[in-house]
């Protein structure tokens, strides 16, 4: 349970998670979402040229997660952008801020319930695959019960089954790229129309892959329950990002080489039919195997970072109290944990509209507020830049011209045009949202946030890690 008075709190969650744990989980989130998932739509879209997409998507990416890396050395806390925006923005106005970290909750939150609806139906289309009479109307909201089940247990577990899984998936989409590739090294230039929906596909379905790049965030999200969490959160999302997108580029351009970009896009197990057709039979049902645990991992990220981002602000009161009570024994914050598997459980069951309808509305409802998301964040970092001068973070964004980060400006501009490639109505969808997000502030959260200033979640670490050192390094990072 939280206990807060006066502003005075304490924390009972636990410090399960290690640098590799971290990275795991960043390589889990995104691997399930990004390949096993979007693939097919994305395929749609941009044709043989998939895998520039891939490119395009990864840069912005990484780009973005630079400032992600540098306000996670600062403000190493739980909720991550909520934190961020509420700190980086005060100096400007405090309400802005609250506001602003209100919004990045909220779409967080919206996105990654959706998110593990979107995932969800991406493992039992390849439970499908192994296993043909078993309908993924039923196996997706199974594997959602069971994963939310999983996350009450305690963050060490879950930590400790994701990194398993995940070694998995990087090699058995090393194994696809390899297979690929190699068995028609110059595939997606062989199709004699390369661009089919010009460049305007290829960027479209850069707005869909971001859908998997989302749940980057998932790492940042557990900042009290991460060990060392000002070396090991910026270290850990960056590592992972980046050996995730080489992953995404080498196999986006693999799947073209073995099936035709039709065949995939109508496929719900895409990547398992491009390797059934280099290696019939076992390949595509290892590949379903490897597909079906980073699924499952993905959903792991998203559960855990929608779940810390509603515990984040409930401890605040920006949300209802009750999502900040953490469990004595598991140390996770349980409310949280289970109202957002409902969420996710209910976003699951839009497979009654039909698997590829499913999958698109619920990919398209998340994609903008990670767009959206990134661009804020990298604003944030511009505007600490500027008012903030006084910090000095642990890791700091590269390329520096009068100590603006130069391509975290570029990153938001390439955020918001890719954002201009988002269908109308998820577009509609997301603007509705934040609408929804700021009345909710100024009816709800507004005369209700109990405030924890950076002194207070400085003390709220100290308490939590409870080490000379760890106090030392936090003092060191936040300039005091």
């Amino acid at each position: 349970m939280v206990v807060t008075t006066n502003n005075s709190t304490t924390s009972k969650l636990k410090r399960g998670l290690g640098f590799v744990d971290l990275w795991s989980i960043g390589v889990g989130a995104l691997i399930g979402g990004g390949i096993f998932t979007v693939i097919g739509p994305a395929v749609a879209e941009a044709g043989p040229a998939l895998f520039i997409a891939f490119v395009i998507a990864g840069i912005v990416a990484i780009l973005s997660s630079l400032s992600y890396a540098e306000l996670a050395s600062i403000w190493p806390y739980q909720g991550a952008s909520y934190a961020y925006s509420k700190f980086a923005f005060a100096p400007i106005s405090p309400h802005l801020g609250k506001l602003i970290a209100i919004w990045c909750a909220g779409l967080y939150f919206l996105s990654f319930a959706f998110a593990a609806g979107a995932v969800n139906l991406g493992f039992a289309g390849y439970f499908n695959f192994i296993f043909p009479n078993l309908s993924p109307a039923i196996v997706a909201p199974i594997v959602s019960i069971v994963i939310t089940a999983l996350l009450l247990v305690g963050i060490k577990a879950t930590g400790k089954v994701n990194t398993f899984f995940s070694i998995i998936q990087v090699v058995a989409l090393f194994a696809i790229a390899i297979i690929a590739i190699f068995a028609n090294p110059s595939g997606p230039f062989e199709h004699a129309n390369f661009l089919p929906n010009g460049w305007s596909g290829v960027f479209a379905a850069t707005a869909l892959i971001a859908f998997g790049q989302m749940q980057v965030e998932a790492v940042l999200t557990l900042g009290e329950e991460a060990k060392n969490p000002r070396r090991n959160l910026p270290l850990a999302q960056v590592s992972a990002l980046v050996t995730v997108v080489v992953l995404y580029i080498i196999t986006g351009y693999g799947v073209v080489s073995s099936a035709t970009p039709a065949d995939l896009a109508s496929s719900s197990a895409p990547l398992s039919l491009a390797v059934d057709n280099v290696l019939p039979g076992v390949g595509a049902v290892l590949i379903a195997i490897a597909a079906l645990t980073a699924t499952g991992t993905s959903t792991i990220g998203c559960l855990l970072g929608s779940s810390r981002m509603l515990y984040a602000g409930a401890r605040e009161n920006a949300f209802p109290r009750i999502f900040s009570q953490v469990g004595e024994k598991s140390g996770v914050p349980y409310t949280a944990i289970i109202f957002t598997g409902i969420v996710a459980l209910l976003a699951t069951m839009t497979s009654a509209l039909g698997y590829a309808a499913a999958i698109s509305l619920l990919v398209s409802a998340a994609v903008f507020a990670n767009w959206f998301m990134m661009a804020i964040m990298n604003v944030a970092l511009i505007v600490v830049r500027l008012t903030r001068k006084e910090l000095k973070p642990r890791f700091r964004y590269p390329i520096n011209v009068k100590n603006i980060p130069v391509f975290a400006v570029l990153a938001t501009i390439a955020c918001i045009w890719i954002l201009t490639y988002i269908e109308p109505i998820p577009l509609l969808i997301g603007c509705s949202w934040i609408i929804l997000l700021t009345v909710w502030y100024f009816i709800y959260a507004k005369n209700r946030w109990d405030l924890l200033d950076e002194n207070e979640m400085e003390k709220l670490m100290i308490n939590s890690e409870g080490t000379e050192e760890e106090y030392s390094e936090k003092t060191m990072a936040s300039g005091k």
